[in-house]
């Protein structure tokens, strides 16, 4: 299979953080236009915080710049290492839709339990990749 197949899941990864960075700045928007919060607050992050969804969406954010980051060293290593095979961009798509699923919890009910088992499925799809990088590199 050619590496040029990766780039797909890449670019979903990439336009999901995308989508929930423009929620978070809507979200911002949204509360220092109500008076919710101070524009100065996302300066330094000093002073009164904001509504829990604007919290939420800041947070998810950070996230997206955490454990993702695996994601995309691991599909990048298998287009460098010319391994992508169709298991490994299966689990890309998944990994990319748990990323969704989790995304999605977190700016809605946020429910600790659910987002945690989410959470975890997809460091689990994470690794899955990494093994079977692996294993079709040293076969």
């Amino acid at each position: 299979m050619e590496a040029k197949w990766m780039l797909l899941p890449m670019l979903a990864q990439t336009l999901l953080t995308l989508s929930v960075m423009q929620i978070a700045r809507n979200r911002r928007l949204r509360a220092v236009n109500a008076g919710q919060v101070s524009g100065t607050y996302f300066k330094t992050m000093e002073g009164p915080k904001p509504p829990r969804d604007v919290l939420q969406s800041d947070q998810i954010v950070l996230n997206f710049f955490e454990t993702p980051m695996l994601f995309f060293v691991v599909a990048l290593a298998s287009m460098a290492l010319n391994q992508v095979n169709i298991a490994l961009l299966g689990l890309a798509t998944l990994y990319v839709l748990i990323r969704g699923w989790h995304a999605q919890i977190k700016l809605t009910h946020n429910k600790l339990g659910p987002r945690a088992m989410v959470f975890i499925v997809s460091l689990v799809v994470v690794m899955g990749m990494w093994g079977s990088l692996l294993y079709s590199s040293f076969r």
